[in-house]
């Protein structure tokens, strides 16, 4: 079963007490299934909405793999590792924390965007974008896009590298370890993701930051920290558990005559990207009935968009119609 980004039904009036608390084992997702998941929702690890990824299990020198890569709006690389559950992270001698740390050394040593793009990015694009990108043309689109990130941020290329550890659990070894490596200055992170059940057919991935912990000022915030992700199931969990804030989807937008067919929508910031909708599920783009996730991609060329923070309809993005700004 693959895991995916779905629009939900009336996400935004979940009733929190028919959730139940699953696992990944439990629905039979499998780390990769997972891994496929945040690849194509960056954001929700990252919270830059420029960030790209980069690489995918990217092997090393001494034959390790790296699950995702990502080049953030700073220039800085940011490793992420995924680990399912308590099991997934036991299966290895080595500690969770410990396996990113040497990733995140092994990157240290990109000195320049050349390398990165060669090395890291260009054999990205051709195994997972083939379609669109090969041979020399990945290479070059590798860079121009690298070089793109670095131009609009600080223009300093990967200074200090980021680390982003997933699962839906961590022991306290982990978080005492990551929390004493924040504290000396290293950037590491700690993200929970949570499959909670809702119904027979939909999964909401809650997605919590645990390392390091949100400072006063973010606790004091109106906007809640905690995410829900809606995403296609079939199996059934055991525990109960609450909801977080659930965000309206697509579908939701539609349900609510916010977004309605025959609307045109582009990608902001982006000339010749208007498009006709369709549904909730399909936009017209250049004679083409395409995904909206898969337009946005095609507009940006993104391995992965935020199509609520970068969809633009009357002057406003989705996330402003979902806030009701």
């Amino acid at each position: 079963m693959s895991l995916q980004t779905r629009d939900g039904q009336g996400i935004s009036g979940t009733n929190s007490d028919l959730l139940e608390a699953t696992t990944f084992s439990a629905l039979k997702l499998r780390e990769e299934h997972v891994e496929e998941f945040l690849a194509q929702n960056l954001y929700l690890l990252m919270g830059d909405k420029n960030a790209i990824l980069v690489g995918r299990q990217v092997v090393n020198e001494q034959k390790s793999r790296a699950d995702l890569v990502a080049l953030d709006s700073d220039g800085c690389l940011a490793v992420i590792e995924i680990k399912r559950d308590m099991a997934d992270c036991k299966a290895r001698a080595e500690k969770f924390e410990m396996q990113a740390i040497r990733y995140a050394a092994t990157y240290s040593r990109i000195r320049t965007v050349d390398e990165l793009a060669e090395l890291v990015y260009a054999p990205y694009l051709r195994k997972f974008e083939s379609e669109r990108l090969a041979g020399k043309e990945a290479e070059q689109f590798a860079r121009s896009e690298i070089n793109r990130i670095v131009k609009a941020g600080n223009g300093e290329f990967n200074s200090r590298q980021k680390i982003i550890l997933v699962a839906s659990e961590f022991d306290k070894e982990v978080i005492s370890a990551c929390a004493w490596l924040v504290q000396n200055g290293i950037d590491i992170s700690c993200i929970r993701l949570s499959p909670v059940k809702n119904g027979d057919s939909q999964l909401l991935l809650v997605v919590e930051r645990v390392v390091p912990p949100p400072s006063l000022d973010e606790m004091l915030t109106p906007v809640a920290r905690h995410q829900a992700v809606a995403a296609d199931v079939s199996e059934t969990g055991d525990e109960s558990k609450k909801s977080r804030t659930i965000f309206p989807t697509l579908s939701a937008l539609f349900e609510q005559k916010q977004i309605k067919a025959g609307d045109e929508v582009t990608i902001k910031d982006r000339v010749e990207s208007a498009a006709t909708v369709i549904n909730h599920k399909l936009v017209e783009y250049q004679g083409q009935q395409l995904p909206w996730n898969e337009w946005a991609k095609r507009v940006t060329g993104w391995s992965a968009v935020n199509i609520y923070a970068n969809v633009v309809l009357g002057g406003k993005t989705l996330d402003d119609m979902r806030w009701g700004r």
